[in-house]
Formats: C-alpha cells, sequence, structure tokens
C-alpha cells in the first residue's frame, strides 16, 4: 500500500475562533463544498468521536456515502476528521489553523493509503486533473463565505 498526501491552503481574513468553529462544524461544509451532504449522526457539540452521514460527488458518481468521524477537535488550533468511503477506504483530513498577517492560515491535509498502482494514476492523472482543483474551489469558496 502507498501512502498519498495532498494539502492546499488558504489566508482568510476573519477571526480565528469564528473560522475555527465554521469549519469545525461539519454541517457546514456543503455551504462551501459544492455537492455535499452532512447530517450529525446524534445531537451534541462537536467533540472527538462524533459521527456524520455524508453523501457528495465523486468524479461523475453523485450522493457517494460515507460515514465520517471527528478525530481530533483541539480548538481553536487542530481539527481533523475521517471518512471511510466504498471505494478508497479511510481518507484523513486535517485542517490547521494559525494566526498570520491578520487573518487565519488554514492548511488542509488530506491523507489517503490506496494500492500501489491507483496510487501512481491518483498521482498523475486523478488528483492533478480533479482532485487539486476540486479542493481549491473549496477553498476559495470557503474564504469568500467567511470575509463576506
Amino acid at each position: 500500500m502507498t501512502t498519498v498526501v495532498r494539502s492546499s491552503q488558504v489566508l482568510i481574513r476573519a477571526p480565528l475562533q469564528s473560522v475555527f468553529d465554521y469549519v469545525s462544524d461539519l454541517t457546514r461544509h456543503p455551504e462551501w463544498n459544492g455537492g455535499l451532504k452532512i447530517e450529525a449522526v446524534s445531537s451534541g457539540p462537536v467533540a472527538a468521536g462524533k459521527e456524520y452521514i455524508s453523501q457528495g460527488v465523486v468524479a461523475t458518481q453523485k450522493n457517494r456515502p460515507n460515514t465520517v468521524q471527528v478525530t481530533e477537535y483541539a480548538p481553536p488550533r487542530i481539527f481533523s476528521f475521517v471518512a471511510r468511503d466504498p471505494d478508497f477506504g479511510k481518507v484523513f483530513h486535517v485542517f490547521n489553523f494559525t494566526e498570520q498577517n491578520g487573518g487565519v492560515f488554514i492548511t488542509r491535509t488530506m491523507t489517503v493509503t490506496l494500492p500501489p498502482l491507483i496510487a501512481l494514476g491518483f498521482r498523475l492523472f486523478i488528483y492533478p486533473m480533479i482532485g487539486r482543483p476540486s479542493m481549491n474551489k473549496s477553498m476559495a469558496a470557503l474564504k469568500r463565505k467567511l470575509e463576506a
């Protein structure tokens, strides 16, 4: 198996706590991540272990189901979750928040472990053609939403 890690960053001109609170509320991710639907499995505040059900778009497949679980919740610096994808297994997402230049610098890192041949295809074709543009579009939408 081969581990693939990809990151993107954005600087958002807004208060650290409000940026963290917004991003760590997974039910709000559809507001800046097109084609996504997320609902909490149970009520209560965000915390490590909290679970969600999501449906999203991967390439041409709509309503792709995932179970999602918060893996780290350390306000206002780190928020992470794992999405269990039916084809790719566990996909880890980590958001790091740092105050910088009068705003909040967010680094979003995605990690997935794939069979070597699929990992090669992901690195050479899937991520450059689909993944990176999608991640950049989402991060730009997040910036617009929080700076509005």
